[in-house]
């Protein structure tokens, strides 16, 4: 891989960690919401909160679309004389990528579906 594909890739990883901290934001204004909801029954809390929270997954779902394309371009960018050193942790780093984006999928699907509040995941 050129110096300058992966300068871009950095370029557009910068964007992400900027995204991230973001997203941080939003999961801490996610949690005060939800924890107004639990003390005072608000039902509008609830919703804002569950509204950040599917928000918050699907842009980490995007993200890990992201990697996971990545992950793919550098497992077809391997060459016929790469090491299997490299060509083994190409492999796994797609595998990994995929593996986030679908535990990525799954949380939001919960966050979406679920019923009961007392089942509460992280966000990942």
């Amino acid at each position: 891989m050129n110096i300058g594909v992966k300068l871009q890739r950095l370029s557009e990883e910068n964007l992400v960690w900027v995204v991230y901290f973001f997203i941080i934001i939003a999961a801490l204004l996610s949690n005060a919401y939800e924890k107004y909801f639990l003390e005072t029954g608000d039902l509008r809390k609830q919703k804002i909160f569950r509204t950040l929270n599917i928000t918050i997954f699907c842009v980490a779902f995007f993200i890990y679309l992201y990697f996971v394309i990545i992950s793919y371009e550098n497992v077809q960018e391997l060459r016929d004389n790469s090491t299997k050193k490299e060509v083994l942790s190409a492999h796994v780093t797609l595998i990994a990528s995929i593996l986030f984006l679908v535990a990525g999928g799954l949380a939001l699907w919960s966050e979406i579906n679920r019923e009961n509040q007392d089942t509460d995941i992280g966000v990942v």
